[in-house]
């Protein structure tokens, strides 16, 4: 908005151009990660604002970064965003899952401060720690992910249910769903997002290479979309004012690059829910809205990957101890991460060697999908 006034008082073109937009919401987003997160870290270390407890005297990090980092991308985009179905949206979603996933951080360190007073047995640690039941949690997740799928439905014009389909121009085929079934696809993909980007939230900096590359993917879509030439001449589907999501993926890109100055091996903060569970509901939407919802799989699969090894692992547990009377387990753990760390364990000399080698692993598959979506999006296609 403050873009958006300053063209209207001086009639100067770069204010509202598209490109400028983005790259200020960038660099302010990333000024001010870095300057208000070591005040921000210090005084989390004040309020003990940790859900892990300390080890070999070493103070554990803070938890919650992703609380700063949800807030300087809504304010970055109030200021460079024109206010429109595409944006309001994907900020209302980003703020009400941000705020569920800040419930769950805020309760967790209660509940380890209750272990420390001795009101609390650590072995009921796990079944406190969340300020709400995962079954609340999840209901929660749909309840909003519905009331936007609906609003979007009613007042974007361009969102009638059209999916693009990798590997397929749109002027030879485009997935339509109805009415209905489109909103119940976008209310899934919404909460699936959120719920997934939170399991990949387990090793430093695991979660902010894929929402990084997201972004990328989807900011660059969002611009060619909004942009009448570039759509046509790149085969992607004209969508007027999608183009506003492109200043709130470079925000969110700037500030997650901030933030792995900060959490980068060893952290010194956690995301917490408050960032995972907000940022992976706004890739959810934000690649619904730009129809790119079947690409979701394909730059994401890091994140897809965590959340159907968590599934999986539940299904088969289930299923296996109702045909054998035993429960047995499809990975040595899950989430994924957790099973690569079981299934490596003693062949690093360290750790934090074998947490980073599996880190930089999944760094590299974000990225090589990145590359590929690219491909197939912008030239196969």
């Amino acid at each position: 908005m403050l873009c958006h006034w300053l063209y209207h008082i001086t009639s100067i073109d770069l204010f509202d151009g598209r490109l400028f937009r983005a790259g200020v919401a960038a660099m302010l987003s990333i000024v001010l990660v870095m300057c208000l997160m070591p005040v921000y870290i210090r005084k989390l270390q004040r309020l003990d604002a940790t859900s892990d407890f300390d080890k070999d005297g070493a103070k554990s990090p803070p938890i919650m970064g992703g609380l700063l980092l949800v807030i300087v991308v809504e304010v970055v985009s109030l200021l460079v965003c024109k206010m429109n179905g595409y944006s309001i949206s994907t900020l209302v979603i980003l703020a009400a899952f941000s705020a569920v996933g800040a419930i769950d951080d805020i309760a967790k360190v209660k509940a380890k401060r209750l272990i420390k007073l001795g009101k609390l047995k650590a072995a009921d640690y796990m079944d406190k720690a969340d300020g709400i039941s995962s079954s609340l949690r999840l209901f929660l997740y749909f309840l909003f992910s519905l009331v936007v799928a609906i609003f979007c439905y009613k007042f974007i014009p361009e969102l009638k249910g059209d999916l693009t389909i990798p590997f397929l121009p749109i002027d030879v085929f485009q997935l339509h769903l109805p009415n209905w079934i489109f909103v119940a696809f976008m209310t899934f993909v919404i909460a699936a997002s959120a719920n997934g980007t939170n399991f990949t939230d387990g090793l430093d900096s695991l979660v902010s290479v894929p929402i990084l590359t997201s972004m990328v993917f989807v900011g660059l879509v969002a611009y060619v979309s909004g942009n009448f030439i570039f759509s046509q001449y790149l085969s992607v589907p004209y969508l007027p004012g999608c183009d506003e999501l492109f200043p709130i993926a470079t925000a969110i890109a700037g500030a997650l690059l901030a933030y792995l100055w900060f959490n980068s091996p060893p952290a010194e903060i956690y995301m917490g829910d408050a960032g995972s569970v907000g940022f992976g509901a706004a890739i959810g939407i934000m690649f619904i809205l730009v129809q790119a919802g079947l690409f979701l799989p394909i730059v994401c699969i890091i994140i897809i990957a965590e959340a159907c090894s968590v599934l999986l692992q539940i299904l088969w547990f289930k299923f296996t101890r109702k045909t054998t009377g035993t429960g047995k387990r499809l990975f040595l753990c899950a989430p994924l991460h957790h099973h690569y760390q079981k299934k490596w364990e003693g062949k690093f000399p360290s750790k934090p060697l074998m947490n980073s080698k599996i880190v930089w692993r999944m760094h590299l598959v974000s990225i090589f999908a990145l590359i590929f979506s690219m491909v197939v999006c912008f030239a196969i296609r």
